[in-house]
């Protein structure tokens, strides 16, 4: 991501559709108002406006019935569909998600980075009482808030973690503001050790120890995240958690790369026109 003033015309307007999109995905099923976007992209109203009734034209945001927001139009979701195989990080995690939280009694997490935040993608807990947790399959988290976030951040470029802290500052209430205020100490030392470890003091005493990732150029695409008791995450269990998480998340990246090596199969389509008996299709 960069900042789209820095771009040429054409690609300063790619840049911001790509950044209204992002916006977007911040939101819920209802979607956000004009007014709302503009003040989190810092775009003028009339150039959101713009952009936006051009990718309503083309499906790629709608407008919920009743209102006058903005949300992810259908053919998104469609495109992520195309794609499944290829980014899917869900299937290929969770027999390190059930051994992660089968060996150490941990909640382990699949946290996928998606924009300016991070999406809680699967869950596994080996105990049979969930109440005591606060991250659900689904939830989607600013960057930097939560161990399973700030495990992704911290390994981003440069560049890129200042546009997330910019954009995230700007979502929060004057009164959250605290995760923020010391999210460079809190990257630098997550850098340092090589994880994320967050304490959730006003939820039941719980702390989460979080790794990246990576993909083959070593960017951040994802966390494992185990979630105990407070108490726990410290000395031996801690160090034992920590090489656990590593060793699985080394594993899914190879598992993610090779799955991203296969070939393409065949549209089916294709298998049905050729069946069909007609020679003037194209192939």
């Amino acid at each position: 991501m960069g900042h789209p003033g820095s771009r040429t015309e054409g690609a300063q307007s790619t840049a911001r559709a790509a950044l209204l999109l992002r916006t977007l995905s911040t939101f819920g099923s209802m979607g956000a108002s004009l007014m709302q976007i503009s003040t989190l992209t810092g775009l003028p109203k009339a150039t959101v406006h713009r952009l936006l009734a051009a990718m309503a034209d083309e499906r790629l945001v709608e407008r919920p019935g009743g209102t006058r927001n903005y949300r992810l139009g259908p053919d998104i979701f469609a495109f992520g569909i195309a794609v499944q195989r290829c980014f899917d990080l869900k299937p290929l995690a969770k027999p390190s998600l059930e051994r992660l939280a089968g060996a150490t009694g941990a909640a382990a997490y699949l946290g996928v980075r998606s924009g300016y935040d991070m999406l809680c993608l699967d869950r596994h807990v080996a105990a049979a009482d969930t109440s005591s947790l606060l991250l659900e399959v689904n939830d989607r988290w600013p960057l930097g808030i939560g161990s399973f976030s700030l495990a992704v951040l911290a390994f981003m470029p440069q560049g890129e973690i200042a546009e997330v802290i910019a954009f995230n500052q700007r979502r929060v209430n004057p009164e959250d503001t605290l995760t923020f205020e010391h999210i460079d100490r809190s990257i630098e030392k997550t850098r340092r050790n090589g994880y994320a470890r967050r304490t959730m003091r006003a939820y039941k005493g719980n702390a989460g120890v979080a790794v990246p990732v990576f993909d083959d150029r070593r960017y951040p695409i994802a966390s494992l995240c185990a979630v105990a008791e407070a108490g726990r995450m410290k000395g031996a269990y801690l160090h034992g958690l920590v090489d656990k998480l590593r060793h699985e998340a080394d594993l899914i990246t190879r598992l993610y790369e090779s799955g991203r090596l296969q070939e393409q199969q065949e549209e089916k389509w294709r298998l049905a026109v050729r069946g069909s008996g007609s020679r003037h299709l194209p192939a």
